[in-house]
C-alpha cells in the first residue's frame, strides 16, 4: 500500500519551499511544502496527488489533503541581491510617497505617519533578533531615508510659514506713498 522510498526517490530529491498555507476553515499554518526537485509548486498543487508533505516551522512534518488547502502564499526572505536592489532605489526620493502623505498634508498628519513608519522599521524592533547584514542594512537605509525625508517637509513648511508671515507683516505696513528714514 505504502511504498518505502528507495534511494531514487528519497528525502534529497524533495526542495522545501516556505509558504503560507490558509486552509479552508480559515487557519493559517506557517512553514514550507515539499515539492520535487524538477517540478514547480503548480505542479504540485495541480497534480493527481491527494496530500502533500507540510513542515510546520517547528519542524513538524504533517500531510496535508489538497482538499483543504485554500491558498498558498511564498513566505521567501529576499535574497541579498533584493535587498541591494531596494537600497539603490532607496537613493531616489520623493518625500510625499516615503512618508506615504499627500502634498499638502498638515505637521499632525506629517507627523503621525512618520511615527507610524519608523514604529516598524527601526532597528530597536529587531534587536533581540538575529539578521544578516543586508537586512540590517536595509533597515538602516529605509530609517535613514524616513528621516530625511520628515526633515525635508518639516522645514519646507516651516520655511512657507515664515514666508506667509513675513508677507502678511509686509501687507500690515500702511504705504503712504512718502519716503521713510531709519532712526526717525
Amino acid at each position: 500500500m505504502f511504498n518505502r522510498p528507495t534511494s531514487a526517490t528519497s528525502k534529497t530529491d524533495k526542495t522545501f519551499i516556505p509558504v503560507i498555507l490558509t486552509l479552508v476553515d480559515g487557519e493559517s499554518l506557517k512553514g514550507a511544502i515539499a515539492i520535487s526537485n524538477n517540478s514547480h509548486l503548480g505542479d504540485l498543487l495541480n497534480g493527481s496527488d491527494r496530500y502533500v508533505l507540510f513542515k510546520t516551522n517547528d519542524g513538524e512534518p504533517i500531510y496535508l489533503s489538497q482538499t483543504t488547502i485554500a491558498a498558498v502564499q511564498s513566505n521567501e526572505k529576499p535574497s541579498a541581491r533584493q535587498l541591494d536592489i531596494s537600497l539603490k532605489n532607496l537613493e531616489e526620493i520623493n518625500p510625499y510617497l516615503i512618508l506615504k502623505v499627500k502634498p499638502g498634508a498638515s505637521k499632525a498628519e506629517l507627523r503621525n505617519a512618520y511615527h507610524e513608519l519608523v514604529k516598524h522599521y527601526h532597528p530597536d524592533q529587531f534587536a533581540n533578533v538575529k539578521l544578516p547584514r543586508e537586512v540590517k542594512s536595509y533597515l538602516d537605509a529605509v530609517i535613514t531615508r524616513l528621516n530625511a525625508a520628515y526633515q525635508e517637509l518639516i522645514d519646507e513648511m516651516d520655511r512657507l510659514e515664515r514666508l506667509r508671515v513675513t508677507q502678511a507683516e509686509a501687507r500690515k505696513v500702511p504705504d503712504t506713498g512718502a519716503i521713510r528714514y531709519f532712526g526717525q
